[in-house]
């Protein structure tokens, strides 16, 4: 019995983990990706980047 206990917790452990470190690999991406946006705005001093993306995005969906 302690042996399935004790498995129990490593898998529930392990879920967590894997969870908050995809989070954070996701959230990661998502600032760099901003932080190119960004970028890209200030240099051409228009949000035209912004817009691109986003329609990108939409005709993605």
């Amino acid at each position: 019995m302690v042996d399935v206990t004790s498995y129990c917790l490593i898998g529930v452990t392990c879920f967590c983990f894997g969870l908050i470190v995809s989070f954070q690999i996701a959230h990661i991406q998502y600032c760099r990706k901003l932080t190119i946006l960004v970028r890209r705005s200030i240099s051409t001093k228009t949000i035209a980047p912004v817009l691109a993306e986003y329609e990108t995005i939409k005709a993605k969906k």
